[in-house]
């Protein structure tokens, strides 16, 4: 019965001391990567669908992380790392991992601008309605802008149930809402009809007078022609005048019109020995069955 007693407590003491080794090895191995300068960050690979969308020198600031004085790679602590990234109005998603023993790998998605948002400085817009900056981040080529009429940055709502943009927030209200619609319903007939959406302005679309409520469109087309072993380019401006309701009929009567126009341009071109750009042509297409045209002259 002693000797049962005695091995007993002899195997448990031998478990708690092979325990208390093992548990000791490992706050040291921990301890010594916390620590170690084997371990320091010393590089970061970054992964998206675009090809080093960001600087790494910008998500490395957004990390606190410096060359000068390296952090420890497990010291990061991952998800508080992800939030920080997450704090930048340019990226909408991000995983981060360790790579020892000094590599931090990050794997995000940026924000693609559907618009440049011309109520601010330096703003484009994404189809979810999250506004970040454009340089010196991007240099997005012809896409076009939008008016929305927004108070000041941050600002709180205006009379016309408008707010001010913000970081982070993305745009939930209707001026932002038909300006997408606008813009896609557009994108299918731009290529068909060799033209560009250079502009959209929504700020009178819900005006208190129906008078005075509009969707105002600035395209362009282009047209190519050779006289006399030159080729010639020609720009042809337009302000489209649409009522918000009816804006689908109208383009599609603009559409329809354009042909004409472009009969029109063609007969003036012969006169033209070098290519320029137009007079922006005011186009009025808010009354049913009508439009009103002005006269365009060359620049």
């Amino acid at each position: 019965m002693k000797q049962a007693l005695f091995c007993l407590i002899g195997s448990t003491c031998f478990t708690l001391v092979l325990s208390l080794g093992a548990f000791s090895l490992y706050r040291n191995w921990k301890i010594k990567r916390m620590t170690s300068p084997q371990y320091r960050i010393v590089s970061i690979i970054q992964t998206g669908m675009e090809k080093e969308a960001l600087k790494t020198a910008y998500l490395a600031q957004l990390l606190h992380l410096s060359v000068d004085e390296p952090s420890q790679l497990y010291a990061l602590d991952l998800k508080k790392a992800q939030s920080m990234l997450l704090a930048s109005p340019l990226i909408s998603d991000v995983k981060i991992k360790r790579i020892p023993p000094g590599t931090l790998y990050i794997d995000y998605a940026v924000r693609k601008p559907v618009a440049l948002l011309s109520d601010y400085a330096n703003t484009a817009v994404d189809k979810e309605g999250f506004l970040f900056p454009v340089a010196p981040f991007f240099t997005p080529k012809q896409i076009p802008e939008i008016y929305l009429g927004l108070p000041s940055f941050g600002a709180s709502e205006d009379a016309m149930e408008r707010k001010g943009g913000q970081w982070q927030t993305p745009l939930k209200d209707r001026y932002f809402a038909l300006a997408l619609e606008v813009l896609q319903f557009l994108e299918g007939f731009q290529q068909q009809e060799g033209m560009r959406v250079e502009r959209i302005d929504v700020s009178n679309a819900f005006a208190p007078s129906l008078g005075q409520r509009e969707i105002v469109l600035k395209i362009e087309g282009e047209l190519v022609f050779h006289q006399k072993q030159k080729e010639l380019v020609c720009q042809f401006p337009k302000l489209l005048r649409l009522a918000p309701k009816d804006y689908r009929l109208q383009l599609n009567n603009f559409f329809s019109l354009r042909r004409s126009m472009l009969d029109d341009y063609r007969r003036q071109l012969v006169s033209i020995h070098q290519g320029g750009r137009f007079a922006v042509r005011i186009i009025d297409l808010r009354i049913p069955q009508l439009a009103f045209i002005d006269n365009p002259k060359t620049q």
